[in-house]
């Protein structure tokens, strides 16, 4: 396979409050593109109402070769740009796109025991979706609740797991 054929996957900055306009655009360019949508409650003073908003607000994913990410956004309204790494397009592994596929479908909550792992720490989750991803603690309220930074993409997803789902890697507070 030639470097200009090889699919990969890149993400695409949106306007505020764009991501589903820019994923439907996308796809009418008949260019695989993810935009992971997550269900939550908003409450308004007289009523709460289930909605649906993207996992990460501001971006799109697109699995194209060169030719398609260029095609993805060009004319696409309310695409901004591509996230640089490195001076080049930041590239999404398979896995990591698949473990945001899986966290959407299973959304696992635990209770959390004794440990010795406290806010602040490093830590590198080792059991469920977002096995060998690293992370930090940032709040131990009955379950951990870890920030996972997916350094790539500059983004952040918060995410609940069980004592044995994590291994210490770096204790920041003694």
């Amino acid at each position: 396979m030639t470097e200009s054929s090889e699919r990969n996957w890149y993400v695409v900055q949106t306007r505020p409050r764009y991501e589903k306009k820019v994923y439907e655009q996308i796809l009418a360019k008949e260019i695989e593109t993810f935009l992971p949508l997550i269900i939550t409650i908003r409450k308004w003073s007289d009523r709460k109402k289930k909605i649906t908003i993207p996992m990460f607000s501001g971006y799109v994913f697109v699995h194209a070769n060169e030719a398609e990410r260029k095609r993805a956004i060009a004319d696409t309204i309310g695409a901004l740009r591509y996230i640089f790494y490195m001076k080049r397009p930041a590239v999404v592994s398979e896995k990591e796109i698949n473990n945001i596929k899986l966290s959407l479908q299973a959304p696992e909550r635990f209770k959390i025991e004794n440990s010795n792992v406290k806010k602040g720490d490093l830590v590198k989750i080792t059991g469920g979706v977002f096995s060998g991803m690293e992370g930090i603690v940032t709040e131990l309220r009955g379950n951990y609740k870890l920030t996972i930074n997916i350094y790539e993409l500059s983004m952040s997803l918060n995410v609940v797991l069980s004592p044995g789902e994590v291994k210490l890697l770096e204790k920041i507070y003694e």
